[in-house]
């Protein structure tokens, strides 16, 4: 039976500061950081896909990135291998590089989902006393068929691809071992900046809806005044409901098609992609 050192050819392989030490700590720094961006990022990262996918596709981005990346690597792992507490930091490290991309890419596609929050409220199915066991207190129809509508327009779009080519040229933007407090703090300017963005292309997809929803009030209070004894609530809220849904039927193919625009220009800026 052969030995590890006859298996592997070279005893020097075997050391801590050999070749086959050093290429196992960089490919488990790369898949760390590849991991986190598919676990966070929208479309591949969805709880809705099954894990041997994602894991699967963790798996084929790392070894296919580990050729492109291990010479920022290979250095630092060198010393890694020898102090286990410089690998975990390092592994901490690229996990919130990792996440931090997924969660660019995540946040700025919850706009839709947002969205459709917005529009329940405006158009009267959104109520706080009438509660769903499937969807949830705080969560609405709209809303969570548009939670489920977002990862297929990306996947049609091929918009899911972007947080997964930024991987590479994040290496040059957040290398191995220099994460500091100034690139988290930066990080986190990033995140509010995005959070922002997300919420403007919400507003901008529901403003039919914020302004009919603003109108109609209006609407009912001077027909409540002309005409005191009709019941002016039993007979609008079922038209105002009726009028959403006919409204969305007639809006959804313009509002989803201007938000895979408005989301293509801004994942198009993710840190790492060529501006």
């Amino acid at each position: 039976m052969l030995s590890l050192q006859e298996f592997f050819g070279s005893p020097d392989l075997l050391k801590p500061h050999g070749s086959f030490a050093v290429l196992s700590a960089a490919f488990i720094l790369v898949l760390c950081r590849v991991s986190a961006v598919i676990m966070t990022a929208p479309g591949v990262g969805e709880s809705q896909a099954p894990s041997r996918v994602r894991a699967g596709l963790a798996l084929a981005t790392t070894l296919i990135l580990l050729p492109v990346v291990q010479e920022q690597l290979l250095g630092l792992c060198g010393e890694a291998v020898r102090m286990p507490a410089m690998l975990m930091k390092l592994i901490a490290t690229e996990m919130l590089a990792g996440i931090f991309l997924g969660m660019m890419g995540r946040l700025l596609c919850m706009s839709l989902a947002i969205s459709g929050q917005i529009i329940s409220v405006f158009t009267g199915m959104s109520s706080v006393i009438q509660t769903d066991s499937q969807l949830g207190a705080s969560s609405t129809a709209i809303s969570h068929m548009a939670s489920y509508l977002a990862p297929i327009i990306l996947f049609s779009t091929g918009l899911y691809a972007l947080p997964l080519f930024a991987l590479s040229g994040s290496y040059h933007l957040f290398p191995p071992g220099h994460v500091t407090k100034i690139v988290v703090s930066d990080m986190s300017v990033s995140i509010t900046h995005i959070i922002m963005i997300s919420f403007r292309i919400a507003m901008e997809i529901s403003a039919p809806y914020i302004l009919l929803g603003t109108l109609w009030p209006a609407m009912l209070g001077v027909l409540n005044r002309l005409m005191p004894a009709i019941q002016v609530y039993s007979l609008a809220i079922p038209a105002q409901i009726l009028g959403g849904i006919l409204l969305l039927a007639l809006l959804s193919q313009i509002l989803t098609g201007t938000w895979a625009e408005l989301v293509q220009a801004h994942l198009h800026m993710l840190p790492g992609l060529p501006q």
